[in-house]
């Protein structure tokens, strides 16, 4: 799966793409579960010294990884903050988009300023930030 598919009525631009089956597994520490065994299931996994959820039941931008039946892993950046475009997507909403393309197990990795996808040194998405990229500390990057 390659492309740009915009759910929700026109309101959440979301830039997907897949490669083929990974190696990734156990790759983090702490997430927010979003569907697990192709069921929306929001749930915290792991711990992040008694973090605050309730930003999960807001629209922000997003930054969610998943897996198909088949092995496909789906990167996806819900661009957010930017009323007439997108307004991001709430824990909820991301389990949707996730099910909607196809995972089986999704996680939200991250959201706010730092979501941003890079495709061939191109940047796809709109940062919520005024100042544009944010500076990040890590990153999910997959090379040939």
């Amino acid at each position: 799966m390659e492309g740009r598919k915009t759910l929700f009525g026109g309101r959440m631009a979301v830039e997907a793409r897949s490669g083929g089956g990974t190696g990734v597994s156990r790759l983090l520490r702490m997430c927010v579960a979003l569907l697990l065994a192709g069921v929306a299931a929001v749930a915290v996994i792991g711990t992040a010294g008694g973090a605050d959820y309730s930003f999960g039941e807001r629209r922000n931008p997003r930054t969610l990884a998943g897996v198909t039946p088949g092995g496909d892993l789906l990167l996806v950046a819900v661009d957010g903050r930017a009323p007439g475009y997108s307004v991001g997507a709430s824990f909820e909403e991301g389990a949707a988009v996730m099910d909607a393309l196809g995972a089986a197990e999704a996680v939200n990795l991250d959201g706010g300023g730092s979501t941003g996808m890079t495709l061939d040194e191109r940047l796809v998405t709109r940062p919520s930030d005024t100042t544009g990229e944010r500076p990040i500390g890590d990153a999910v990057v997959l090379l040939p």
